[in-house]
């Protein structure tokens, strides 16, 4: 049966899903439950928030799923979802944190690697607090196109709005996070 259902489209499990099967449901979860955390995961953070809007995410596809009516891809509406989940649980945090400073052991193996190595995580860590500067709308959309590699269309779908407005925002998304960015980049040779 698992063998099976592997090789049905995201389409038909939706509508065996719709008609009350379990496995179908279980195997949408499994085709997009990575895709979901690293999304919620880009967005906020933080993995242990990014596992709870996870999980809520598909209670609420669980719970709607006899709602979808397939106007977008599957993976679209569940993004939508997951997108709306976390600016709902940013709204209720306080993410003034900067994300998490490594210990002295890690930092201390880190140390021992090359400097090609230590610069790229360097690199990162620029990257990634810089993005959790930004507001979480801005950042979104930098997550759902240039991370992810999502059309202008998809996002539009994702986060509401027309793909012109999408383009304007991301623009605008893309020069705060240079602005953020360009001390690190002038200051520090990253």
């Amino acid at each position: 049966m698992e063998q099976l259902l592997l090789a049905i489209s995201d389409d038909e499990l939706v509508l065996r899903a719709q008609a009350g099967s379990l496995s179908a449901f279980d195997e949408l979860i499994a085709r997009h439950q990575d895709r979901v955390f690293a999304l919620a995961f880009r967005i906020l953070g933080n993995a242990e928030d990014a596992a709870d809007v996870q999980q809520e995410t598909f209670v609420k596809v669980w719970v709607s799923i006899g709602k979808f009516r397939g106007h977008a891809a599957f993976s679209t509406w569940t993004h939508r979802i997951t997108v709306n989940l976390c600016l709902s649980r940013k709204r209720k945090k306080d993410w003034s944190e900067k994300p998490e400073q490594l210990d002295e052991e890690r930092h201390y193996a880190l140390a021992q690697r090359s400097t090609s190595c230590i610069e790229r995580l360097e690199t990162s860590i620029v990257v990634r607090e810089a993005l959790a500067a930004i507001p979480t709308r801005q950042r979104t959309l930098i997550v759902l196109r240039d991370l992810e590699g999502r059309s202008f269309e998809e996002i539009a779908e994702i986060v509401g709005g027309s793909t012109d407005s999408v383009r304007t925002r991301l623009s605008r998304a893309r020069k705060l996070l240079r602005e953020k960015m360009r001390p690190y980049l002038e200051g520090e040779g990253i």
